[in-house]
């Protein structure tokens, strides 16, 4: 009876993970079934998988090219212009601003998406946050001069339009 049934033997074999090499694991990537660490994985809807294949999963998503990324940023500065433009024309009225900036925002990355054919690339939503703050700054310091409301408008655009280029994944 010294002897252990094969059914109830432990693996013997350690693995390392493939990025971590002093981490043995007994995780593996669903899709390459690459030995992985926790800190490797990444949990999806189908199980773990590697930070590699869910990247090469990802970059289906982002096809944007360089003209892309400088239609955006064209695009973008107008709707930020648009946005101090309707700050002047606010003025005082708090609550119409509030509502304004964030769908000028919105409208403003919807027309820069519709532009580039629905290609986004990976900083997208970034050069299009920074469109519209760099063209409602400038727009902004020549028709009022930049106020606190001026800047929280701009704000709202800018998140606004950030979120539009958002991928859920």
């Amino acid at each position: 009876m010294s002897e252990t049934s094969p059914e109830l033997r432990l693996d013997d074999d350690l693995h390392y993970c493939a990025v971590h090499p002093e981490r043995d694991t007994g995780l593996r990537c669903n899709r390459c079934e690459r030995y992985m660490c926790v800190d490797c994985a990444q949990r999806t809807p189908v199980g773990y998988t590697c930070r590699e294949c869910v990247r090469g999963h990802e970059n289906r998503f982002f096809e944007g090219t360089t003209l892309d990324y400088a239609v955006v940023a064209l695009v973008s500065a107008i709707g930020g212009a648009i946005v101090a433009g309707a700050t002047t024309l606010f003025g005082g009225f708090l609550l119409l601003g509030f509502i304004a900036a964030p769908a000028i925002g919105g409208m403003t990355a919807q027309i820069a998406l519709q532009l580039t054919g629905r290609r986004r690339g990976r900083q997208s939503g970034y050069v299009c946050g920074g469109g519209l703050l760099a063209g409602g700054l400038v727009a902004g310091f020549f028709l009022t001069g930049l106020g606190l409301f001026s800047l929280l408008y701009l704000a709202l655009a800018v998140s606004a339009a950030f979120a539009s280029f958002k991928v859920s994944i």
